[in-house]
């Protein structure tokens, strides 16, 4: 039997918080936007996956016509 290919998504949503010091909102922007400060993870939400891509439904479908 050969494999077959299943194709899987998921959407994660991770919280950061970056901590700058800077002696403008202007500085911590620019330090920020470039990478810059203390950044740190404040929540992780592994999210919903589902299969987008499952080559036995088109299998099961075929096999019932």
């Amino acid at each position: 039997m050969s494999k077959k290919e299943y194709v899987f998504t998921r959407n994660v949503e991770v919280k950061e918080e970056t901590y700058i010091w800077a002696n403008s909102y202007e500085e911590a922007e620019d330090i920020y936007t470039s990478g810059g400060g203390d950044t740190e993870e404040v929540e992780f939400n592994g999210g919903d996956w589902e299969c987008i891509d499952n080559p036995d439904e088109l299998e099961e479908v075929v096999d019932d016509e």
